[in-house]
């Protein structure tokens, strides 16, 4: 489970408004900026993308000059992310639309939505407020995966530039968003304070990315694009002395479908996630080898929840690696059978690993034992990945507190059974849901809803865990 390691008062009914607040982000700076006052941040949001972000944090502490301090923080979108962010320790600032410019908004919930426009505001309008607060910032997406620090390879001498920001090498000639560096000037502030209020006011349109509206405020390509031209007309010249810039090739910006799952696993294949994740010969795993396709859910669902309780009280130390349940990874993988997103809401990415981990190139190096599982060893001085035979979990173990076999349950939900080549098990439908929040209260119930279960259904059809 997620350890809550700051404690957020929900009496207050404004913590996520200080999160948001200039007072919040200015004693953030303080605390995460280098000498030099820079910072490094990332953008993100959602239920998928959020995530991963201690896994971005620990690789900002791996680049870092500062083996105390990453000079980094996290940029939440929404309240998801801040509350993930809080709750693994990661400094958060909250880039919220204030009330009064709700208010102004014709389509509200729509806009509250929109992915793209968040993000846009997100990048201009933090990056104005930390200018204007007398710092700089190297804004990085989430995408972007660092070598080295980059702080380490801006043109010089850098007080020249009002902006480095990366390019496509040669695919086209826009700017890329992905990865760029404001430093605090005058003229920074200026250009970036018109930027987010452009954002705000025109942002929403169809037709704009935040890419395209930059690159065509700094009177590149994109200037030459009718749609651009009709807006943004500021009263004064925006001049800013600007250049792209190749941080020394010491990142690697994977673009994908949109996907954080498929972003992280392409990462993970590459070995460019961070160390915590790939593990090394001290690193500690265990797993249960389970083959069986066709194993029901139910005997599924024992079968996890067992290993989730060993995790949470008897190998807390030790992350633990999902079964594969499938003969062959390539064609039947954990995310076609199982609900990954759901899951790994309630477990953490940071302490669970998907089956495929033990295919990584990364992975072979660490030791790797099968034994029967002992509940009279305590394993702590041993190192590498435990196998676990199938046979030796005790399926009858007591939920280390009450409010654990709710979680269990809720973070469970099967696509079953997986077909061959399948998609990925990610939403059910609504009614499968309802299905599957009724089954413990039906228990023999003839009547409906309770009538039309089945035990095919059914997530615990057994429960020897209760005596």
């Amino acid at each position: 489970m997620i350890i809550v390691s700051e404690e957020i008062s929900i009496s207050n009914g404004d913590s996520f408004s200080r999160y948001a607040s200039d007072n919040h982000l200015r004693a953030l700076l303080r605390q995460q900026a280098n000498s030099r006052h820079q910072v490094i941040a990332t953008i993100v949001g959602g239920d998928s993308y959020s995530l991963f972000i201690w896994d971005w944090y620990e690789r900002m502490f791996e680049v870092s000059n500062n083996t105390n301090n990453c000079h980094c923080f996290v940029i939440a979108m929404d309240e998801i992310a801040v509350i993930l962010a809080v709750k693994r320790g990661i400094p958060v600032y909250y880039s919220a639309f204030p009330f009064n410019q709700q208010l102004k908004w014709i389509n509200t919930i729509e806009v509250r939505q929109h992915s793209l426009y968040r993000v846009g505001h997100a990048k201009f309008d933090t990056s104005a407020r930390i200018v204007r607060m007398g710092y700089s910032i190297m804004l990085s997406e989430l995408d972007v995966f660092w070598k080295k620090n980059l702080l380490n390879y801006l043109k010089q001498p850098t007080d020249v530039y009002d902006l480095q920001i990366s390019h496509h090498y040669g695919s086209h000639p826009r700017v890329n968003i992905g990865l760029f560096y404001v430093r605090s000037s005058n003229a920074s502030i200026s250009f970036f304070s018109y930027v987010a209020d452009f954002w705000v006011r025109y942002g929403k349109g169809g037709y704009l990315s935040d890419q395209r509206v930059l690159d065509a405020l700094l009177n590149n390509y994109d200037r030459i694009d009718k749609t651009y031209l009709k807006a943004m007309k500021p009263s004064t010249p925006l001049i800013l002395n600007w250049t792209t810039c190749g941080f020394g090739n010491h990142f690697s910006h994977f673009m994908t479908d949109g996907s954080a799952f498929v972003l992280f696993n392409k990462a993970a294949k590459l070995g460019k996630r961070s160390k915590k994740f790939h593990g090394e010969k001290k690193s500690k795993f265990f797993t249960v080898q389970v083959n069986n396709r066709n194993m029901s859910i139910s005997q599924r669902n024992l079968l996890v929840r067992a290993l989730l309780i060993l995790q949470h009280t008897k190998l807390q130390d030790r992350t633990l690696i999902l079964p594969a349940f499938s003969s062959d990874l390539t064609i039947t993988p954990i995310t076609y059978q199982l609900d990954i997103k759901k899951f790994l809401l309630y477990w953490s990415e940071e302490r669970i690993r998907l089956p495929d981990y033990l295919l990584l190139n990364s992975t072979q190096s660490i030791l790797s034992r099968t034994l029967p599982y002992s509940s009279e060893k305590a394993y702590t001085d041993t190192n590498g990945i435990l196998k676990f035979t199938l046979g030796s979990i005790p399926l009858d173990l007591p939920a280390p507190y009450p409010q654990f076999d709710v979680y269990v349950r809720d973070s469970l939900l099967w696509c079953s059974p997986p077909t061959v080549g399948g998609v990925w098990c990610l939403h059910h439908p609504r009614d499968y849901g309802a299905t599957m929040e009724i089954l413990f209260s039906c228990r023999g119930d003839p009547y409906p809803p309770c009538a039309n279960k089945t035990e095919k259904n059914e997530q615990f059809l057994e429960r020897p865990y209760e005596h």
